[in-house]
Order: structure tokens, then sequence, then C-alpha cells
């Protein structure tokens, strides 16, 4: 009888053990998934609002102001221009996915940003007369960046921030 007690509570400790990794894994993909969510729904949030340049929000945007915005409306604090926008993991295009950024070059500098939308679109500020908006992409003259090497949190539910200064460009 002892034998067959210590084999259950074994089997038993196996099982929770099994159940708690699962639980875990499940939940850090679904944080990742929701952070990339909650990138895409603040950027439709501000479709339609005027661009401006040098606007960064919340009333009119530039192409750069605009994706900060959205990004620390998100819980992650990126840069201000462009090209500090650039700075973060670098994504080979074949692999970006929806909520990275779209940091557009000519000549090695930075001159646009935008949101990956999915679908080969993007959610971009674009340009004086154009609202804020889901817009094909529409060069292929560009980088795709994951700032602070993701759409992640951490643990404690708190979000992962990357502090990048610039100049606005």
């Amino acid at each position: 009888m002892r034998t067959y007690t210590r084999v259950l509570a074994t089997l038993f400790t196996a099982l929770v053990v099994v159940l708690t990794g699962l639980t875990g894994t499940a939940n850090a993909k679904t944080t990742t998934t929701t952070r990339a969510d909650t990138v895409l729904k603040q950027a439709a949030k501000l479709k339609g609002k005027p661009y401006k340049w040098g606007g960064a929000g919340p009333r009119a945007f530039d192409c750069s102001g605009y994706v900060q915005y959205v990004y620390k409306k998100a819980g992650k604090k990126i840069g201000r221009t462009s090209g500090a926008q650039l700075k973060g993991k670098r994504i080979a295009k074949g692999k970006k996915k929806p909520g990275d950024i779209l940091v557009f070059r000519r000549g090695g500098s930075a001159y646009h940003s935008a949101i990956y939308a999915g679908g080969g679109k993007m959610w971009e500020a674009q340009r004086t007369g154009v609202p804020v908006g889901k817009h094909k992409i529409w060069s292929q003259g560009y980088v795709v960046v994951r700032p602070g090497g993701g759409l992640k949190m951490t643990s404690t539910n708190k979000a992962v921030k990357t502090t990048i200064a610039g100049t606005h460009g």
C-alpha cells in the first residue's frame, strides 16, 4: 500500500509540474500577442487624424511622432525620430510581424517610419493632406525593427521599456 501511495504522489506531482509549465508557456505567448495587438489597436484609434510636420499627438502627427505616440500608449518608450526608431532589433523583411516598426531609408538615412499592420499594409502618418491610416507598403526601401528586443512583457506584466534618444529629422 505504501508503494502505491508513493507512486500516486509522484504521478500527481509530475502532473502538477507539467500543467504549471504548460500554463506558463501559454501565458507568455498570450502576453506577447496581447502587446502586439495593443500596438495595432492604438494605431487604429488614431485613424483619420491629420498629418502635421513635427506633430507628436494627440491631435496631429508626423510619421515618427505617430509611431512614438502609439508605442507609448501601448506601454513602450521609443525614440522620437525615424532615425532613433531605427535602433532596436533588426528583423528580416520576410519575418516581420504586425506591430513591428518599418523605417524607410534613402542613401543610408532614415526618412519615414510606420507600423506594420500585416497583409502588406502599414499604419502611418504619411504626408500633408493624407490623414493617419492603414496604407499599402509603397516602397521596399525599409528596415524592420522590433524596439527593445520585441513586443514582450516581463513576468510582472510591466512593459519592457527602452529609451532611445534622438533628434527630429
